[in-house]
């Protein structure tokens, strides 16, 4: 991998996990569960993305480190994906708002925390905050879907290489 596309992968996470701190602090805008997976997804993929640009070309640790940003932005867009989903029913149809994550570990434990996540409820809904006509799970679905495409192609770049060399 180019250390410059690791490097510049990585300077996009840390800017739109930026991004999703100024929107919740300056904005006001409250993250549902959701949110906050994927914003966890961005902040663990950034030394993933900083520690490719680092490592030797062709490696073992850098095949390593693409197979993990890889499954991160999988998990990322399956995340963004169910979120969208969500926002397509009208509120009417959805669950009511869950609670916090913060309340959620405190009250919690974490297998249950997870489950709640995943049946995430109505404040997941809400789409009344947009960016360029998208709403965060739309264009954080865009965001996972063109980081594992070009991890895909990547990957199946490095694997036809490794193929003819052998």
């Amino acid at each position: 991998m180019p250390r410059r596309v690791a490097l510049a992968l990585g300077v996009a996470c840390t800017g739109l996990v930026g991004a999703s701190v100024f929107v919740q602090h300056v904005l006001g805008v409250e993250p549902c569960p959701l949110c906050i997976v994927q914003r966890f997804t961005y902040l663990i993929l950034i030394p993933v993305f900083f520690g490719l640009a680092l490592v030797r070309p062709m490696g073992r640790v850098q095949r390593s480190l693409l197979w993990a940003a890889t499954l991160l932005c999988v998990v990322g867009l399956g995340v963004a994906a169910y979120q969208t989903k969500l926002q397509l029913f009208p509120p009417s149809v959805v669950e009511s708002c869950s609670p916090s994550l913060a309340y959620m570990l405190e009250t919690m434990g974490v297998t249950d925390v997870l489950a709640q996540l995943l049946h995430a409820g109505g404040d997941c809904a809400d789409t009344s905050f947009k960016i360029f006509g998208l709403t965060l799970a739309q264009a954080s679905l865009l965001i996972f879907l063109t980081f594992a495409a070009l991890l895909g192609n990547l990957l199946w770049l490095r694997y036809r290489d490794d193929r003819s060399q052998s």
